[in-house]
């Protein structure tokens, strides 16, 4: 460590200061290469023969969508993981939660109006693949989603006729197609609907198992992929055991966070200088690729900020402090989250002598990022800060009757309900199949917003506990709000 105490890491400090902290990836934006960042733990998303891909809020659904339908990004992802095939698939965007008229994929308003008029689901969805087929094949301009939807209805068999034609085509020239659908919770602004539209989906999906060269790819939502009726179809096991999770693990995190620090120049140099002189060289990313031991890691993140999250050890080490506390009921921590949490760190003054943040400014960055999760969690689950508002001020863990004692006393189930249906917003997916606390419960659960203990405990990580107010001995200062 000594050969390293004398260099200058303001550079460093600056950059992450710096951070600009992407918000959610849109329908139809484009992915720049070098904003893509490769964490081992995601390769199964590259694999076009596994077709559901599962995640929680941030933790990369979208960005995944957008990115694979760069040429560029794909072209590099086949050689770094060695999925030479990818290289030559043709991706097509089959649904997005656009509203925006598209070749191929539908809008919102199209899925609803073909619901509407009483089309089958897995007609609507082989509406979609067909249209993403043709748009593949120099035959001019697709049919309109209504042309298409019309001519399988009347002429159901030229489904299977135009996608052979398309499969023996790409057979042919070592090319494959790859459908790809996100935002599934967009498909309608009641569960009950997106459900029936979600299940004919993977039934279509299903399906294209018979091509050589066709698939399709699902993301979807941790708490739509609980929903067990989805699966309730011959044969749904084999899209179901074969997905995805997308997670983020401490070392792809820490990974993330030198890849985003390499990105500006001045940074760069001085964490090469660093590496160099810990002799821990691999504990850079390169190409956007980490291939490095912990230790090395560990000693990077330690000579950029300090061992302990104190002045011993009684506090904690840094490297595997920040993402434990950053880190949700299933121990996932989403990349905004931790880099919103380093950015504060390095906004913190007076910045440290001799590092580039310190603990007092990665305790204030905690708190911070939980603030930004929750804010992130809300999109999807507008519902959440009614769950965990009568739990401010109390302590965790906290007995499930407890817990339920304080939902029935601030009528929070009727309150959810009362929003859901007068703001036209999903209520949690549970209280759509059994409306009562132990569906809200669960649903927390899946979302790994609470954990139920072996001992019926009801936890609830510090990420959101500190900015729910909710106290816990021992645990992440919650800040009082003036």
């Amino acid at each position: 460590m000594s050969r390293a105490e004398d260099l200058d890491l303001a550079s460093i400090r600056q950059a992450m200061a710096a951070f600009e902290i992407s918000p959610r990836v849109e329908p139809n934006e484009e992915i720049d290469l070098d904003r893509v960042f490769f964490p081992d733990g995601h390769r199964g998303v590259l694999d076009i023969k596994r077709q559901l891909v599962v995640g929680n809020r941030g933790m990369g659904k979208s960005f995944w969508t957008h990115a694979l339908t760069n040429s560029a990004v794909r072209e590099r992802l086949a050689r770094t993981y060695l999925f030479p095939k990818l290289a030559k698939t043709n991706v097509v965007i089959g649904f997005n939660g656009s509203i925006k008229l598209s070749n191929v994929a539908p809008t919102i308003e199209e899925i609803q109006a073909a619901r509407n008029v009483g089309h089958d689901p897995e007609l609507i969805w082989r509406a979609v693949i067909l249209r993403a087929a043709r748009s593949l094949r120099p035959v001019g301009t697709p049919p309109s989603f209504r042309n298409a939807l019309g001519q399988l209805q009347f002429t159901p068999g030229d489904y299977a006729r135009e996608l052979t034609a398309v499969d023996d085509e790409m057979a042919k020239r070592g090319s494959s197609v790859l459908v790809v659908f996100d935002a599934l919770d967009r498909l309608a602004p009641q569960w009950g609907p997106i459900r029936e539209m979600t299940k004919g989906l993977l039934l279509t999906v299903l399906g294209l198992q018979s091509f050589r060269s066709i698939r399709a790819k699902v993301f979807m939502r941790v708490d739509q992929f609980a929903d067990t009726e989805l699966f309730r179809f011959p044969d749904s096991s084999k899209i179901r055991n074969d997905r995805v999770d997308l997670a983020w693990h401490p070392n792809e995190l820490y990974g993330l966070l030198t890849f985003e620090l390499s990105r500006q120049q001045e940074a760069a140099r001085t964490l090469d200088d660093l590496a160099a002189r810990l002799d821990v060289h691999f504990a850079l990313p390169t190409g956007g690729r980490l291939d490095a031991a912990p230790h090395d890691q560990e000693a990077l993140v330690t000579a950029i900020a300090g061992e302990y999250m104190g002045k011993d050890r009684k506090r904690g080490r840094v490297y595997t402090w920040v993402p434990l506390h950053l880190g949700d009921a299933a121990n996932n921590c989403s990349p905004r989250t931790f880099l919103t949490a380093w950015k504060t760190a390095a906004e913190h003054v007076p910045s440290p002598p001799r590092l580039a943040v310190d603990y007092l400014g990665l305790n204030e960055g905690v708190r911070r990022a939980s603030s930004a999760r929750l804010t992130e969690l809300r999109e999807d689950y507008p519902w959440i800060d009614l769950a965990l508002e009568p739990l401010r001020r109390q302590f965790v863990p906290i007995q499930k009757a407890d817990l339920f004692q304080l939902w029935s006393d601030q009528h929070v189930t009727e309150r959810i309900v009362e929003q859901a249906s007068g703001q036209d917003v999903l209520a949690p997916i549970g209280m759509f199949i059994e409306d009562n606390q132990d569906a809200l419960l669960q649903t927390m659960t899946q979302i790994a917003v609470m954990e139920e203990r072996a001992n019926g405990k009801i936890n609830v990580p510090d990420i959101f506990r500190v900015e729910a107010e909710i106290l816990r001995k021992g645990g992440v200062a919650v800040p009082r709000k003036g």
